[in-house]
């Protein structure tokens, strides 16, 4: 019984086919009580039938009995028209005539009086057809019912057969195979279409978080090998000199830690570990102007601007790094802009640099790619972090040269409600 239960649960066409089959053993059920109730099934319609044909007999008989012509005439026409075995006796057994083919256990007898007077016995033997009309009935239901379980078992598999390549495809996700798509038939839609189209992006948007994970960690990777080499020649030279030496290796340091912080929140972005609330655009502001030691003068706070709807840590790394890139690429930040536009706030750091070039201004936002030597503002890992953060945030980032020179880089965000 275990058995069975484990094979019937362990598989959903199996569950279905079941589930087809007792509803049509309890539809047939139902009408067969239904037909019984109301018309007293097949086997009382049929005895009824049988009932009143052997009234009719026994009159037609009685009142030609005593006209044997006119009386196996009619039994001569019972047998030739109705199919019957007839066989006619006298009162006291005697045969007096048969018609119809041979019949040793007649179906029906039924005697013949007048008057309350016995004038003999009329046997009648029914067509094989006729006696098995009952059985032919509940035999053609079975096949019915045999037919449609049979169908439903069909449509079962191929209602669970898209199931199964979906199971299939998990589990190579799952298995770490991230090239595995859900293939359905063309005239597979509906809910099984939507859920296989939902596998199949899900799968394309872990293939690309991973290349972008390995892609990050690489160029992240490369970029922390240099550094590190550094602090390693300034802590050798710092144990036979004092003084420049302690400021580059604390230089060295806080670029480390800027590249941590950047790799810490591109991985916060890839699995949407970041938490929205509201943050004061002014207090933002001067916290980041003071983090990367710009004068405090440079902020142009708007009085509408006030805060914004976002997580507050994403939102101060994605100023630092448009903070840092102009000072290093462009020499100083000429000015942080903090203004309000319709239902969003706009961060702008420009600066008096060289500006972009046509070629690097149409990437300027792209991962590790670099401007060059005379751009006025970074274009590596930094610049691709603000975009991703602005458009987590549901904002946007765009870069621009100034009319009067310089760059203008700048990120928005949606408005604390």
């Amino acid at each position: 019984m275990r058995g069975f239960r484990h094979y019937v649960r362990s598989r959903l066409h199996r569950r279905l086919f079941l589930w087809f089959g007792a509803s049509i053993i309890v539809t047939g059920a139902v009408v067969a009580v239904a037909a019984h109730l109301v018309f007293g099934g097949a086997d009382g319609g049929w005895r009824r039938s049988v009932e009143r044909g052997k009234t009719f007999v026994e009159h037609q008989l009685a009142d030609s009995w005593d006209d044997p012509p006119r009386r196996d005439a009619f039994a001569r026409g019972l047998s030739r028209d109705l199919g019957l075995s007839v066989v006619l006796e006298g009162p006291r057994g005697e045969l007096i005539g048969a018609f119809g083919p041979s019949c040793l256990h007649p179906d029906v007898v039924t005697p013949v009086r007048r008057d309350e007077r016995l004038l003999g016995t009329a046997k009648l033997c029914l067509a094989k057809r006729e006696r098995r009309a009952g059985f032919a009935f509940f035999a053609l239901l079975g096949l019915a019912a045999a037919m449609l379980w049979g169908a439903s078992g069909v449509i079962a598999r191929r209602l669970v057969r898209p199931l199964g390549e979906l199971v299939r495809v998990a589990d190579e996700i799952g298995r770490g195979n991230l090239d595995a798509r859900v293939t359905l038939h063309r005239t597979q839609v509906g809910e099984i279409g939507d859920l296989a189209d939902a596998i199949n992006e899900m799968a394309d948007r872990i293939q690309r978080q991973m290349a972008d994970q390995r892609e990050l960690l690489a160029g992240v990777s490369h970029e922390i090998r240099s550094p590190l080499a550094r602090l390693r020649v300034l802590a050798e030279m710092a144990r036979e000199q004092e003084g420049k030496v302690g400021e580059d290796i604390e230089r060295e340091v806080l670029e480390i830690d800027s590249l941590v912080g950047e790799l810490l929140a591109s991985s916060r972005l890839d699995f949407g570990a970041f938490e929205r609330r509201a943050v004061d655009a002014r207090e933002l502001g001067e916290r980041c102007l003071e983090r990367c030691g710009v004068d405090p003068s440079a902020l142009d706070f708007a009085p509408q601007a006030t805060r914004v709807w976002g997580d507050p840590t994403l939102l101060a790394r994605a100023l630092t790094n448009l903070l840092e890139n102009a000072k290093q690429h462009a020499g100083q930040v000429s000015k942080l802009c903090v203004t309000r536009e319709g239902d969003t706030l706009v961060f702008a750091v420009e600066d008096r640099g060289p500006g972009f070039s046509e070629q690097d201004l149409s990437r300027a936002f792209e991962k590790f790619v670099r401007g060059e030597k005379s751009a006025g503002s970074s274009l590596g890992l930094g610049l691709s972090l603000v975009r991703r953060i602005a458009e987590a945030h549901g904002g946007r980032a765009w870069a621009e040269n100034r009319a009067g020179g310089g760059a203008r880089v700048a990120f928005s965000v949606p408005v604390s409600a």
